[in-house]
This record gives structure tokens, C-alpha cells and sequence, in this order.
């Protein structure tokens, strides 16, 4: 098994600084699915047959696959793969669950599925957050009121900052405990299930991954409600309802792909060199 060399199949900005980390590493890195690029540096730039020819260890998109179809942003061409593609290959990637299916004989590592890659990439997350809602909210968060739906790694991040920026924080839990930390933050906690109307909040953030915010809810809410969906998809917010009533109402996913690229590749290649090193003894060399 060759641990120093590493191929970049498809992906985002994401892709792309990780990438450039494991570089700095001294690792022979190839990429492919990146055609569009006007600068790469010391990366090199190859056709997917060669960079999996050169390389044991391969890194696809956190946002996975779909179906035999690899995504690639910075390309105009598909990256198409069969069965046989990663034989015998470490493949890393979210959503590992697209690809097993597909790539029997690949051994898949889900980045998604690792607690250390979730607590760290909640950081991005939640700042990505505050950035769209400071995108779309005409006031200032400052004094706004704002109701966080959830309290797992990306609620409780993102509400500590909202604090910080002095807004008046509501945290939706239904867990006892959880109320008590967030009563330890200083913000607010309100029983979910006691949330029947968004009236009176300024910005609302959902980050639980179930229809929360229905139709009903909508009907007994404020169309000057600013809705942000920070869940994965569907999402737990009824979007062609919200539309309908007036609200603005945004999915915002991928945010460490759009607003924090560098920071998100970061958490990439430090989440495959732990597996690196707690499964195949890699060090980093002097």
C-alpha cells in the first residue's frame, strides 16, 4: 500500500486545499476532474485512469457521488466509474454510502460518518451560517431575535455565536440536559415541542433533518421571517409553502464549500491523515 501518493477525483474548492495540504506534506498528489483550473501549482493535473494508476489512496467529493457519476465543479467532462474502479483503493469521501453500492470492492472511509470530522466541520458551518444570514437580513444581528431549532454540534456551535453577537438567542431541544448547556451558554431554551409559531423571531435556523417547519407552522407564522435550513436534504422546512406565503426561506448547504474552502479542506486532510496514521502507521517524515 502506497501511503505518499494521493488522487483528488472531482469535487469542489474543498478538494482543491486539501489537496494543496497534502502537497505541503510531501505527498505526490494528482488530480482529476479539474480541466477548468488556470493555476494549480505543484499539483498534478491528469486524466482519472492515470491519477488512480499513481495513487492507492483516493479523495471524492463530501457530497459524494451520484449514482456511477462523480461531480465535478471545475469541469466540464464526467468523471464515469464502474464496479472495478477502486478495487483494492482507500477512497474517501462523504456519503460513502453512494458508492458501496457501486464499488463493492473499494474500501470506503465516510468522512460524514467520523465524529472529529463532524465536530470540526460544524465551525464553517455554523460562520456560513451567520454569513447568509447577514447576506439577507436587512437589520443588524445585533439585537435581533433568532430561534435555533436543534442542539447537536452545528446548533450549539451557531448559537454560542449568535450570542457573541449579542442577538436574542431562542434554542428549540427537547432534551433536558441539552437545556441546561444551553442555559450555560446564555442563551434561552424552549421545548420543540412548544414551538407552534415563528411570530415574533427575526431569523429562524433549522438544523434538524425532519419536516419541522411545515404548513401548518408556516400558516400560524410571520412572513417576515427570515428561514435558514442549515439541514441536509430535503431539509426540514416546506420551501414551495414558504415561498407561497411570502417568506424568504434559503437551504444553505455546503456551506464550508462556499464561505470557508480553505478551513474545510483543512478539516479533509487532517481527517484522512488520522485514518492514515491510525490504520496504516503513516508519519509525517522529517
Amino acid at each position: 500500500m502506497n501511503t505518499n501518493s494521493i488522487a483528488f477525483l472531482g469535487g469542489d474548492k474543498r478538494s482543491l486545499f486539501a489537496a494543496d495540504c497534502f502537497l505541503r506534506l510531501g505527498f505526490e498528489v494528482y488530480l482529476s476532474g479539474f480541466e477548468m483550473l488556470e493555476s494549480f501549482g505543484g499539483l498534478v493535473l491528469t486524466d482519472m485512469q492515470t491519477a488512480l494508476c499513481a495513487a492507492d489512496i483516493v479523495v471524492l467529493p463530501v457530497t459524494g457521488i451520484r449514482g456511477s457519476t462523480i461531480p465535478c465543479y471545475f469541469s466540464d467532462k464526467e468523471l464515469n466509474i464502474d464496479e472495478d474502479t477502486f478495487k483494492n483503493k482507500l477512497v474517501f469521501m462523504g456519503r460513502g454510502d453512494t458508492l458501496r453500492a457501486t464499488c463493492p470492492t473499494a474500501r470506503v472511509y465516510d468522512l460524514l460518518g467520523r465524529e472529529d470530522f463532524a465536530v470540526a466541520n460544524a465551525q464553517p458551518t455554523a460562520e456560513g451560517a451567520v454569513q447568509v444570514a447577514m447576506e439577507n437580513f436587512e437589520d443588524t444581528i445585533l439585537g435581533s431575535r433568532c430561534l435555533v431549532i436543534g442542539y447537536g454540534r452545528i446548533g450549539r456551535i451557531l448559537s454560542q455565536m449568535l450570542f457573541a453577537l449579542k442577538a436574542d438567542v431562542d434554542v428549540a431541544t427537547r432534551s433536558a440536559e441539552k437545556a441546561a448547556y444551553i442555559c450555560a451558554d446564555g442563551n434561552t431554551p424552549v421545548n420543540i415541542a412548544e414551538v407552534v409559531t415563528l411570530c415574533g423571531y427575526d431569523i429562524v435556523f433549522n438544523t434538524v433533518p425532519a419536516m419541522v417547519i411545515d404548513k401548518k407552522f408556516l400558516r400560524r407564522s410571520d412572513s417576515d421571517t427570515l428561514l435558514i435550513d442549515l439541514a441536509s436534504a430535503p431539509g426540514g422546512i416546506d420551501f414551495d409553502e414558504a415561498k407561497s406565503l411570502g417568506f424568504t426561506a434559503i437551504q444553505a448547504l455546503s456551506l464550508p464549500g462556499k464561505c470557508s474552502p480553505a478551513a474545510a479542506g483543512r478539516i479533509i486532510s487532517d481527517t484522512i491523515l488520522t485514518v492514515l496514521g491510525e490504520e496504516y502507521s503513516w508519519k509525517k517524515q522529517a
